[in-house]
């Protein structure tokens, strides 16, 4: 087992928040402290305009956020879910990032007539633990409560916040900082057979802080009577490690939490996730959300503010692992073949689809046709040279 997979395997079980990734962001990204003597902290209630707030400016500091509503009759925290869709904090303009209640940020109490969700910022922001509001001072700061189909709720809005000594101000708003938070990603797509390439965008790649800590699914199917285990890869299929039952956080049969997830994007650009199940996937539609990490750097409270990576987007790809085939055995051995239809369906290649080509035997598929055959077999196995987990190619 290579060190690489030796150290993810570690920081999957750890306890503690990317223990080697922690070397990397205090020298790139120093840790910001206010101690209590220099601060007066105070809870502020907030009044709502069409669902959103804006942090007043008598606040140089957010450090919580507190929502209170009330139950209706019968109402259960499910049903929470079902009306927020997440919580937005927006700065200067932009939202910097979208909290969804169900990826264990928020923490949600509740009784048979009201409920809580509380949102300790020392969960989102890495190295502060709060919204620097003194240093954002010529941005407006905003929060949106976004609900699903068009639902307005009626909500108690507080902020926990604190109010700096004079010299401490001073200091904070003259001062240029780096703010590393938690960004989350939604996705909404289909799944067939077992396997799911995370793909994180940016540009042309990756910064070095960029990571994962956890991913919540939502399935169309019962998942609970199905999921046997999750195993991680690489990109090019390579192991790194298995996450069993016990480290799965299930919300509902249709719903779990993979928390503690700390997979280190700037190893690796993409994350395949093989789903060990009863009988595989096919055509199932369902929702992820994944947690990531992401910098806004401000300059001081009386320059402009930089957002780094906010373009920065999660797709999905259902996957076999399949890599591009090189020019020259694509030269010698597939075009002699001149194979114009697919071995399974027989129907026609149509220009610009990929075309899956077998390592053994270098005959061509369309990818929905091989996919089928290989759900079905649950194996990757050629149809035509009948060999077993052979190497397979896309062009």
């Amino acid at each position: 087992m290579s060190s690489t997979i030796q150290e993810l395997n570690i920081e999957t079980k750890s306890s503690e928040d990317f223990p080697m990734v922690a070397q990397y962001l205090n020298k790139e990204i120093p840790q910001i402290f206010i101690k209590e003597d220099d601060r007066t902290s105070f809870i502020k209630k907030i009044e709502m305009e069409n669902n959103c707030y804006e942090v007043p400016r008598t606040m140089d500091i957010v450090s919580a956020i507190e929502i209170t509503g009330k139950f209706e009759r019968g109402s259960t925290i499910a049903d929470i879910y079902s009306k927020i869709k997440s919580i937005d904090i927006e700065i200067g303009g932009e939202i910097i990032t979208r909290i969804y209640l169900q990826n264990n940020i928020c923490e949600i109490t509740a009784n048979n007539y009201f409920y809580t969700i509380y949102i300790p910022l020392d969960n989102i922001l890495y190295n502060t633990g709060f919204i620097p509001v003194i240093a954002l001072k010529f941005h407006k700061i905003k929060i949106h409560i976004i609900h699903y189909n068009g639902y307005s709720g009626e909500y108690d809005f507080y902020l926990l916040g604190a109010a700096l000594n004079s010299d401490i101000r001073r200091i904070y708003l003259e001062k240029p900082m780096q703010l590393l938070f938690k960004d989350f990603y939604k996705y909404d797509g289909v799944i067939h057979g077992n396997q799911l390439k995370i793909v994180n965008e940016l540009g042309r790649g990756m910064n070095s802080t960029n990571m994962i800590s956890s991913i919540y699914f939502n399935f169309e199917v019962n998942i609970r009577s199905r999921l046997k285990y999750i195993e991680l890869k690489t990109g090019n299929n390579r192991s790194i490690t298995i996450i069993p039952l016990s480290q799965i956080r299930y919300i509902n049969d249709y719903q779990f939490i993979i928390d503690r997830f700390y997979y280190k994007t700037f190893l690796y650009n993409t994350v395949v996730i093989e789903f060990g199940l009863t009988y595989p996937f096919y055509e199932i539609n369902f929702s992820m959300i994944t947690t990531n990490y992401n910098i806004l750097a401000i300059e001081d409270g009386f320059g402009e503010k930089v957002f780094k990576n906010l373009c920065r987007s999660i797709s999905c790809d259902n996957t076999y692992g399949y890599d591009k085939i090189p020019e020259n055995i694509y030269q010698e051995k597939v075009v002699p073949r001149a194979d114009m239809i697919c071995a399974i369906s027989h129907a026609e290649f149509e220009e610009g689809k990929e075309r899956i080509i077998c390592g053994v035997c270098f005959s061509s598929f369309r990818k929905d046709s091989i996919e089928m055959w290989f759900n079905s077999k649950e194996k990757r196995l050629c149809p035509c040279c009948r060999e077993e987990d052979s190497e397979w190619w896309y062009f």
